[in-house]
């Protein structure tokens, strides 16, 4: 969930802020004198933004997405199961 609040109440409140990005996965925009300044999001959220800001960067990586994206769509996959059975057989 995403809340917006001004820069005194975050002051205020940094240690229980704090823990709903933890917990709850929430996000903060800081506002002061009612203009979004800062946004606080927990530490894993970011480095996951960070790994899709680079793997989208990627020419290649984002190639694979849409050949493996259309593979999904036209049935060509396999199960689980039938994936392991494949390795084994290697």
């Amino acid at each position: 969930m995403s809340k917006t609040i001004p820069l005194a109440e975050a002051k205020k409140s940094l240690s229980s802020i704090v823990r709903e990005v933890e917990e709850k996965y929430d996000r903060f925009t800081i506002t002061k004198n009612g203009v979004d300044k800062a946004v606080i999001l927990s530490s894993e959220e970011f480095d996951g933004l960070l790994e899709t800001l680079d793997i989208l960067s990627c020419k290649e990586e984002r190639v694979a997405i849409a050949r493996a994206k259309k593979q999904v769509r036209s049935g060509k996959t396999v199960s689980l199961k039938e994936f392991k059975t494949r390795l084994k057989l290697k």
